[in-house]
């Protein structure tokens, strides 16, 4: 049971069968020992750490070299297998489900596989999420002799996708009956201690190989933390906000891996500092109270946000990461100015110290932090306040009509998945409900992200009503995650906005190539594709008149799977978007920025 395993004080050695290891007929490349009371088998070994880590759910699909360990999944439990359409999608749908549940995995087959997970996996090194990516191999005897196998190159390298692995994974492994326990508990320490994720080889005949039981649970490492380098930390900290009269934060991704939302939250209005968020940090704060004041991306920024960030005369950045779209070439910060404070360090006007982890210089901060008296001002929807929609009205559905309405829809408590792009700018102008849980990729921006993403993270919270918002050009990518969500009985809100193509690159360039126009999809008829025998809602919304019709007859969450297709011009663009084309274009295409950065061009120190 692995709610309840069965771990033994006085683990016993492995006895093999006849001294060395054979081949079993009746098992597939397996192999054979007599097993005693205090062995297990090293992939139920692997299913009992993983369950103590906290993962409770297995997407990918079947392979050849790994169903032997996925029939153990299918005998687990306390784990749930979620079979998924292809493996970037069970990549993508693994990052939205550990968004909401912690920490998930994937299981992938050796090569093919693997490889088209290597996309979702960057994503979530990028974005810091952690999961654990297995992949069932070829035998350790067939790679021994360097066999010619398929779905390899077939020149007996069997490490070639190990190597790719260690680009996008901060720790690698290939299972032995030696080496099993050992290894699975480093790489999950590492998944969770850098909230990133991790790579695990089982060979076809581990799988099933007995090995001691251990004595104890896995337990989630705590963070580390030298006391010299965190009393140094709070020495230069209190230094530099003494006499601090309008001090502020920053808020990116990290404080939510660490869930730290209410220690965010708590410092804010007991020492009155107002806070803004990257993007990367939407859903950690509660954006309708008071100390709230909107999204801070550099010289994109509204008025009142940049007033608040870069006027500070102490700015903590907590867990924020920049880069070129979200204000690394225009932030006019000074480094001097700020603490900001990193997964396992922290560093006050360019002076680390280390090891400090976030959640231990967060409170430290807490403690000796001033009390701010100068007020501010919160940026206002960009949009203005959410309009109610024209019933009678027969105009074009416009970008700027289009996200009040559909900040009006979101309750507390939702799961909002944005998908990059045209939905990624128009969330951008919203102001969330409390509650509300965002799960987007601003620094990755892969498109096809969110419909996957969405599943995910309905796999891991599925009481929870979940809008999904993507764009034609991405929901073509990644599609056939609908018909999983049908099977699974969600009933997520979909809306797919068609603007006849790749809206976001026609804010680049190509604002009139054919290159950025795709096929024209009917998208309410979908889900009849994907799902025969499941029920479903669909309409299409042409028009502001139509648009409110459809979301007039949604309050809370709906009956079945809701998809909404809204039409509007390919040349409409959300506010933000122009400008950050532009921008885009300078630095994509030109030889030298238009401005000089004032922030290092990796990031904050």
């Amino acid at each position: 049971m692995a709610d309840s395993p069965h771990y033994s004080d006085n683990c016993l050695d492995i006895v093999f069968d006849g001294g060395p290891w054979r081949r079993s007929p009746e098992r597939r490349g397996s192999i054979v020992v007599k097993a005693s009371r205090d062995t297990t088998a090293v992939g139920e070994l692997l299913l009992s750490r993983l369950h103590d880590l906290g993962v409770r759910h297995v997407f990918g699909l079947p392979g050849d070299y790994n169903m032997d360990f996925l029939d153990q999944i299918e005998a687990f439990e306390g784990i749930e297998w979620v079979g998924s359409c292809n493996e970037l999608n069970a990549g993508f749908s693994a990052d939205g489900c550990a968004r909401l549940a912690g920490v998930a995995a994937i299981l992938t087959t050796f090569g093919p596989g693997e490889l088209s997970a290597v996309n979702a996996l960057a994503g979530a090194m990028a974005e810091s999420v952690p999961i654990v990516s297995i992949v069932g191999g070829p035998t350790a005897e067939i790679m021994r002799q360097r066999t010619s196998m398929h779905h390899s190159l077939a020149d007996g390298d069997f490490e070639h996708w190990v190597r790719v692995a260690r680009e996008v994974t901060v720790a690698q492994t290939s299972l032995t009956p030696q080496n099993a326990l050992e290894e699975v508990d480093r790489v999950l320490t590492e998944c969770w201690s850098q909230q990133r994720p991790v790579y695990i080889r089982i060979p076809g005949d581990v799988a099933h190989a007995e090995v001691a039981r251990p004595g104890q649970r896995f337990t989630r490492p705590e963070p580390v933390v030298a006391p010299g380098q965190l009393d140094a930390f709070a020495a230069a900290a209190r230094r530099l906000l003494a006499g601090a009269e309008r001090p502020a934060m920053l808020v990116g991704n990290l404080p939510i891996r660490f869930d730290l939302s209410r220690a965010v939250t708590a410092m804010a209005a007991e020492r009155n500092w107002p806070v803004a968020a990257q993007s990367l940090g939407r859903g950690l704060l509660d954006e309708s109270g008071p100390h709230y004041v909107g999204i801070y991306n550099g010289g994109d920024s509204v008025d009142e946000v940049r007033e608040v960030v870069e006027g500070a005369d102490a700015l903590v950045c907590v867990g924020t990461t920049f880069f070129d779209w979200d204000g690394l070439f225009t932030a006019d910060l000074k480094v001097d100015r700020v603490i900001s404070l990193h997964r396992d360090a922290a560093v006050v006007a360019g002076t680390r110290f280390a090891p400090v982890a976030l959640p231990a210089a967060l409170r430290c901060l807490h403690e000796i932090a001033p009390n701010r008296t100068a007020g501010w001002s919160r940026a206002p929807l960009l949009a203005g306040d959410p309009p109610v929609l024209d019933p009678s009205s027969n105009e074009p559905i416009r970008q700027a009509r289009l996200w009040p309405a559909i900040q009006s829809m979101l309750r507390r408590g939702d799961i909002f998945v944005p998908e990059t792009g045209t939905p990624s700018f128009g969330a951008a102008t919203m102001r969330l409900p409390a509650g509300v849980t965002v799960v987007e990729p601003p620094i990755w921006g892969s498109i096809g992200y969110a419909t996957p993403a969405a599943f995910g993270a309905a796999v891991a919270a599925p009481d929870r009503r979940t809008v999904l918002v993507t764009g034609d050009g991405s929901l073509q990518l990644t599609v056939q995650e609908i018909s999983r969500m049908l099977a699974t009985n969600q009933r997520p809100i979909i809306i797919v906005v068609n603007n006849g193509g790749y809206t976001v690159e026609r804010a680049i360039d190509g604002r009139h190539q054919p290159y950025n126009d795709i096929d024209n999809w009917r998208y309410t008829e979908l889900p009849a594709v994907f799902a025969r025998d499941r029920s479903f809602t669909a309409h299409v919304a042409r028009t502001e008149g139509e648009l409110a019709a459809v979301l007039a007859g949604i309050d809370g969450p709906p009956a079945q799977l809701t998809l909404i297709e809204v039409e509007t011009d390919p040349l409409d663009l959300p506010a933000g978007m122009p400008q950050w084309g532009r921008e885009t274009s300078a630095a994509d295409y030109h030889a030298q920025l238009a401005s000089t950065p004032i922030l290092p061009l990796g990031g904050l120190p």
